[in-house]
């Protein structure tokens, strides 16, 4: 019985230990770096390099597809930066990541998608693991010890990608090439879509019941708010392009957001309506725009953005 349990102990012992260096210590496979995700490197950059007077967009993909920075350029003359990626990420990790990098005088414009306020603040997913140890370990003092521990879930399916032969397969331009890490212009916007035809394959959304709303989620960014102020910088927040379909089945989760916007305190851009957006400008998803939306929307948020600053 005692070798068993020594048997038993070294192969945990080494079954940990392998886990931890597949996790922590192997680099990420040719199809990883070769994900839309990897393009977190150029926005960063984007960040750091980009010289004032600059507007700083925040959120998910409904930004990532959904903005012309070259029109905001020219409307504005403010230089932007398009930091969007995936929702998945969180707003959390999104809003502490810009912090660091934030400069006095810039505009900050966030626009999370509905559904952030319908999850935890500390936020959890596999693309938030990956953009921590598979792109940049540095940022791991970014998060927090809940955000940490709700990342654990997704553990495995990181390491066994390391072990799937397809992964190593490099990976080469596709036809289409949308959710790749080149697929973001100089300004951070995805841009490969903008001469395709919608994909017609995608399903509305239904967001979640009212009574599963998050509170903290407002409360945190109002926190965000102050940290920008003492920066030097001014947030505004705004509301996603969204289908308009899947506006209509959303639409008491929507107006509970709403809501809280208005009593926020916050420079609110807009309304949820105004970007409710017809099926005909959506692309790939909900939040996605074709290019002819993308134009749409971009001219809304300029005409929102401009009752709100000085002209240059």
């Amino acid at each position: 019985m005692k070798k068993f349990i020594i048997k038993v102990s070294a192969f945990t012992v080494i079954t940990i230990g392998l886990f931890i260096v597949f996790l922590f210590l192997l680099p990420p496979t040719p199809r990883a770096t070769g994900s839309h995700l990897f393009g977190a490197i150029k926005k960063d950059s984007l960040l750091l390099n980009v010289p004032s007077s600059r507007i700083i967009f925040i959120g998910g993909s409904n930004l990532s597809f959904g903005l012309n920075s070259q029109t905001i350029k020219d409307s504005l003359e403010l230089n932007p930066i398009n930091t969007a990626i995936h929702a998945g990420i969180g707003i959390k990790y999104m809003l502490e990541n810009t912090l660091q990098y934030v400069q006095k005088g810039d505009i900050i414009v966030l626009i999370p998608e509905y559904q952030h306020f319908y999850r935890k603040w500390h936020h959890g997913s596999e693309e938030l693991l990956r953009t921590i140890l598979e792109i940049n370990k540095s940022k791991i003092k970014l998060l927090s010890l809940n955000q940490i521990f709700n990342c654990i879930p997704f553990t495995g399916n990181l390491v066994l990608s390391k072990l799937d032969n397809f992964e190593y397969i490099p990976v080469e331009d596709s036809k289409t090439g949308i959710y790749e890490v080149n697929s973001f212009n100089r300004y951070g916007d995805a841009y490969l879509h903008w001469d395709m035809q919608r994909i017609d394959s995608f399903e509305p959304d239904t967001i979640m019941i009212i009574d599963e709303y998050n509170p903290k989620v407002m409360q945190e960014i109002k926190k965000y708010n102050q940290k920008f102020q003492e920066k030097g910088t001014t947030l505004f927040i705004s509301y996603p392009s969204y289908q308009d379909i899947s506006f209509f089945n959303s639409e008491k989760a929507i107006k509970k957001i709403e809501q809280e916007y208005i009593t926020s305190g916050l420079i609110i851009l807009g309304t949820p309506e105004r970007y409710r957006m017809p099926d005909s400008l959506m692309f790939d998803t909900p939040y996605h725009l074709n290019k002819t939306g993308v134009d749409y929307r971009t001219k809304l948020l300029i005409e929102d953005i401009r009752k709100h600053i000085a002209p240059n």
